[in-house]
């Protein structure tokens, strides 16, 4: 029988999860093993979501640095700049609505990142965006002129590297069927999106020991 690592070889804090399921959810098992640590943030972080917003938008999406070495990458100060930008433009949305309409269902803004390197050296992030489905229920076309998910996602992508915004063009990616409504009484969607997901808790390709967080998620 294959040994299994019960610990992370270059993270001993961490442990390893190599079985299909987590807390009743299926995972993306030919990616395993997975770090239980980043499951369990992703769940919870997915579930206080759930308790706030009857329905929740969920859309997971990469960002990516230019090629050349313009933008410093060795730390965080990127991603969180990013996070800060992308809650104001979507709660400045949210406003923008109240006052043309006279109401607006407001949201939460939760999220959950990992940061890896790709075989050229170069990192990227995975995000995970969590909103109420009230309020958004849709990634929009992409197209960064346009008020929409999409194009508030780019522009923040934009503002964090403090770039034009027309020189990060393709520096943000969103996969096929990126995008899951979820809810309690759907379990059949909350799976599909948890196997998803799990994709960013995968051991592969995550680089420890430089001061770099590896993974965020927001709080309460």
């Amino acid at each position: 029988m294959t040994h299994q690592p019960k610990r992370h070889p270059d993270n001993s804090n961490l442990h390893l999860h190599y079985e299909s399921t987590f807390r009743g959810l299926s995972v993306l098992t030919r990616h395993a093993p997975f770090i239980t640590e980043y499951l369990e943030g992703i769940h919870e972080t997915t579930q206080l979501a759930l308790r706030a917003h009857r329905q929740v938008f969920a859309v997971r999406f990469d960002l990516h640095f230019p090629d050349d070495d313009s933008v410093p990458a060795s730390d965080n100060t990127v991603i969180s700049r990013f996070v800060d930008s992308l809650t104001f433009r979507i709660q400045s949305a949210r406003e923008r609505s109240r006052r043309l309409n006279g109401t607006a269902h407001q949201t939460d803004v939760r999220w959950c990142w990992v940061r890896e390197v790709g075989r050229e050296g170069r990192p990227h992030y995975h995000f995970v965006l969590l909103l109420n489905r009230d309020a958004f229920n849709t990634v929009g076309y992409f197209d960064s002129a346009r008020e929409n998910t999409y194009g508030r996602i780019h522009a923040a992508w934009a503002s964090a590297l403090r770039m034009p915004i027309d020189d990060t063009n393709g520096l943000v990616h969103i996969p096929e069927n990126a995008g899951y409504h979820l809810s309690q009484d759907d379990p059949a969607e909350m799976d599909r999106y948890f196997v998803r997901v799990s994709y960013l808790c995968k051991a592969a390709t995550k680089v420890y020991g430089n001061r770099c967080r590896v993974f965020g998620c927001s709080r309460g």
